[in-house]
């Protein structure tokens, strides 16, 4: 008897491990991918490519100490593509010691970035990106960042 139940055991989850999943790999690489188009878009200020990565409506919200207090702001991502977009000089916004969670449809990457405008440092922080998985394709709901003007490391 203890024989025909672990053969029992044995054949019921046999199917199981034969089941495909999915590659959480693949996943936040698709994840990342998304983030870094925008990023390009964004240091290229090209309004099309950042906005081909996002959700409509997305939202950015903006937390900045000054003046011994926070400031708290949270606008359309509408509005920071429109405002990036129209900067005169050149920007970028390298990102280090990503952070990538993936589970099921939902996604989020949280980044140290340091905003560079002209080839200076303006500031620096955290940026946290939530993504949703929209008919298979990853795009950004949200973008929560720290904006923050000292304690950014070396100087640029």
């Amino acid at each position: 008897m203890k024989a025909l139940l672990t053969a029992a055991a044995l054949l019921t989850a046999a199917p199981l491990a034969a089941e495909p999943t999915p590659d959480r790999n693949a996943e936040e690489a698709a994840v990342v991918a998304t983030v870094e188009a925008f990023m390009r878009g964004l240091a290229a200020k090209d309004a099309a490519a950042m906005r081909a990565q996002v959700t409509e409506p997305g939202f950015v919200a903006k937390v900045e100490e000054r003046d011994g207090a926070d400031r708290v702001g949270l606008i359309p991502m509408a509005q920071l593509i429109a405002s990036v977009s129209s900067i005169p000089v050149p920007v970028s916004e390298p990102l280090h010691g990503e952070v990538v969670t993936v589970d099921g449809p939902v996604a989020s990457v949280r980044a140290d970035y340091d905003f560079i405008i002209d080839g200076k440092r303006s500031h620096c922080g955290v940026d946290i990106f939530t993504l949703m998985r929209i008919d298979g394709a990853w795009k950004i709901a949200t973008i929560t960042y720290s904006h923050l003007t000292t304690g950014c490391g070396a100087e640029q």
